[in-house]
């Protein structure tokens, strides 16, 4: 019984550390990277921290092509849990690879140190949830191809 205790115990602090990292700037980029091997050009939005159960898990959403919007979910090992597709006719829209890293570096600049979400609307609206150094949550928003943001909000959640 202590062997099963002792073993739990050490399994749950070998876990500990990765479901704490996770939403760190590497892993929006890893993001992005598992994003585009799988085939999205126009990114919707990328979800690194489930509020149910921090895992390390993403949910990533974007157009595989000009009639496929894809909403992918992937374990913190890079794999996918679960592939949804829609066919959809109003055409891709969204951020590519490229414009995606950008937000973020930007978003490191206006002093972001974790990623929670980054999404971006059909009128060209991004906005980059997350955390400062400090824990005070940030809201970065964005306009399309501008790397200021219009708005950077703080809150102090302590």
């Amino acid at each position: 019984m202590k062997t099963l205790i002792a073993t739990a115990l050490a399994a749950s602090l070998v876990a500990a550390p990765q479901a704490f990292a996770s939403g760190t700037i590497d892993d929006a980029k890893r993001a992005v990277q598992i994003g585009s091997d799988y085939g999205i050009s126009h990114f919707h939005s990328i979800e690194l921290e489930d509020d149910r159960d921090d895992d390390g898990s993403m949910e990533i959403e974007g157009w595989v092509d000009n009639e496929w919007f894809v909403e992918i979910d992937v374990n913190n090992d890079g794999s996918i849990k679960k592939e949804e597709r829609r066919k959809r006719a109003d055409g891709p829209w969204g951020l590519s690879a490229a414009e995606v890293a950008d937000y973020i570096d930007a978003s490191v600049k206006q002093g972001m140190s974790r990623i929670e979400e980054i999404q971006i609307n059909s009128r060209g609206e991004i906005e980059v949830e997350g955390d400062n150094a400090d824990g005070q949550e940030l809201e970065i928003d964005y306009r399309s191809g501008n790397m200021e943001p219009t708005r950077v909000g703080r809150d102090d959640r302590s």
